[in-house]
């Protein structure tokens, strides 16, 4: 399963016991709505390009307003966010709109309680929230539509030890972060356990292939080397008289050319006495300068 799907599922399917912390998590997915004016009143326009959120929203609604009238409707949107998107419309008061700080973001304060401010926040990250896929990237953001509202909810997460940056895209506010470790912190601050799991699974499995990777691409590059130092060595050597040549150089050409895909490091052990990676490379470098030399004379 798609990991963005598993945290959705995960989250909608997340119901807390306690009344209070459910009343924090409506609260959430209404203050992500927008006020609508019709003509029977007040109302709040929830939107997400899936189901599941507003489903939820719906159940809490039965427990908390019941009386509120509501319709659920679609429509395929154009521009940057196109697709098909699910609408939720529920009448609202002008009370209703001032508790949950649609007016005055201070109001917001008590659902940013500690006892609550989790279940609040997974509300407002339902419908308002974006993940990564962490396979490509790790990237996750929640929308605001004022800064004010948007340093609340970065201050309670700080207080978590969970830390946001902040920064505005067009009209909104966005808190966000592309660190592994403080996605896989805010998954299990809102609950979503298997999530985290996961999350951490795929972030191992990235590093591993990620170093493996490295390490390949280190490897084909040295040994590259080795074979192109390896042939234009093996190519002066030839032309050298190997017996004029001192005992050290003479047994390093031999080396060389016996064999010619070992690293000097391997050269090195192969010398009587062996000798160091640095003294092989200063051998390399005189039986060079020697074939230099020689060919100089002979034209």
């Amino acid at each position: 399963m798609d990991f963005r799907a598993l945290l959705q599922d995960e989250l909608c399917a997340l119901f807390p016991s306690e009344k209070k912390r459910r009343r924090a998590e409506f609260a959430g997915l209404l203050r992500s709505g927008v006020i609508r004016k019709g003509e029977k009143g007040l109302f709040l326009r929830l939107s997400h390009s899936s189901l599941a959120p507003l489903k939820k929203c719906l159940v809490l609604k039965r427990e908390f307003s019941p009386l509120a009238p509501y319709e659920l409707g679609r429509s395929r949107e154009r521009g940057i966010h196109s697709g098909l998107f699910y609408h939720l419309e529920i009448g609202v008061s002008k009370a209703v709109l001032e508790d949950f700080g649609f007016y005055d973001v201070s109001a917001l304060t008590d659902f940013l309680k500690e006892e609550v401010a989790a279940d609040f926040i997974r509300g407002i990250f339902e419908l308002r929230g974006y993940v990564g896929d962490p396979l490509r990237s790790y990237q996750l953001e929640i929308r605001f539509p004022s800064r004010a509202w948007a340093l609340l909810v970065q201050e309670a997460l700080k207080a978590q030890g969970i830390p946001f940056r902040c920064r505005q895209v067009k009209s909104e506010w966005h808190l966000y972060t592309k660190n592994a470790e403080t996605i896989g912190l805010f998954l299990g601050y809102l609950g979503a356990f298997r999530s985290h799991l996961e999350l951490e699974r795929l972030r191992v499995e990235k590093e591993t292939v990620n170093d493996l990777t490295r390490w390949v691409n280190y490897t084909t590059s040295n040994l590259e080397r080795t074979v192109r130092s390896s042939l234009r060595q093996r190519e002066k050597i030839r032309n050298l008289p190997l017996e004029s040549l001192p005992p050290k150089l003479r047994e390093i050409a031999l080396l060389r050319i016996r064999y010619p895909y070992a690293s000097l490091r391997e050269l090195g052990s192969y010398c009587s006495p062996p000798v160091s990676k640095g003294e092989v490379y200063r051998r390399l470098k005189a039986l060079e300068k020697e074939a230099e030399r020689f060919q100089g004379k002979s034209m």
